[in-house]
């Protein structure tokens, strides 16, 4: 629907349900003339690392509208400090969580490592330094995928591209959760922290620190059975309780200040 369409059906929902706050989540090209429907307090999740997807540009400059920002990464929140300095006390990060409360404990796992998400040139030069060591598996989704997670021991974990080096990728969750221990070029720190996950990803610098990395649990079962632990412990505290928590509290905050 075109965006003046939306506006109209935003508008006959506000009166309604005459709700106490608005949370609005990422929406492509979405006008700043959304926001400023709503007299009461507007929330805008973004969920798209900012560098790539420029369109949040047009709705960030309606600062005056938001009463709060939650953006998908700290680079996400220096970019907005940067570049819309008006929105910088009210920005913080959101990290992505898991929904999937059954963890996978198949004890039959034939494949050494795998890599299953879609490939990128700078993904390529990544995996072969160790292609005899991680199947790579393309354009899977919903039960082949989980199910090709479920085979394997180990999952690798490689940024898309240079502009989101920072990224705690989905497929880290979704790995852990399948009872993978997961290796993983190198991470936010910060998010490592928030996330409490240092124990649950093991992280390398380079291809070449991959290869190594995978060869040495393949050879030390005690450490990767630890590791895959250690991600089963993470993915409890990492669901999307916690963060609906996160928000509600906020949400609070902002209708009560």
């Amino acid at each position: 629907m075109p965006w003046w369409l939306i506006a109209r059906q935003l508008h006959q929902l506000q009166d309604t349900f005459k709700p106490d706050i608005v949370l609005l989540q990422r929406a492509e090209k979405m006008p700043a003339t959304v926001p400023a429907l709503f007299p009461m307090p507007v929330v805008f999740w973004s969920t798209e690392q900012l560098v790539r997807r420029r369109d949040v540009d047009q709705l960030l400059v309606a600062d005056t509208h938001f009463a709060w920002v939650y953006v998908h990464t700290y680079t996400c929140a220096d970019y907005v400090k940067q570049h819309f300095p008006a929105l910088a006390p009210k920005v913080s990060v959101m990290h992505n969580a898991t929904g999937m409360e059954t963890l996978s404990d198949e004890q039959e796992r034939p494949r050494l490592a795998v890599f299953n998400r879609n490939l990128s040139a700078r993904r390529k030069r990544w995996l072969s330094a160790c292609d005899d060591l991680v199947d790579v598996v393309e354009g899977q989704f919903g039960e082949p995928y989980f199910r090709t997670l479920s085979t394997s021991r180990i999952a690798v974990n490689i940024h898309f591209s240079d502009e989101c080096l920072d990224d705690f990728e989905t497929g880290i969750y979704e790995a852990l959760a399948s009872g993978c221990a997961v290796i993983s070029e190198g991470l936010d720190s910060r998010t490592v922290q928030d996330l409490a996950m240092q124990d649950a990803v093991l992280q390398v610098g380079s291809p070449e620190e991959m290869r190594t990395a995978i060869e040495y649990l393949r050879d030390n079962p005690p450490e990767l059975q630890r590791r895959v632990e250690a991600g089963k412990q993470a993915i409890r505290a990492n669901l999307w309780d916690a963060r609906a928590t996160q928000m509600i509290e906020k949400f609070e905050q902002l209708v009560n200040p």
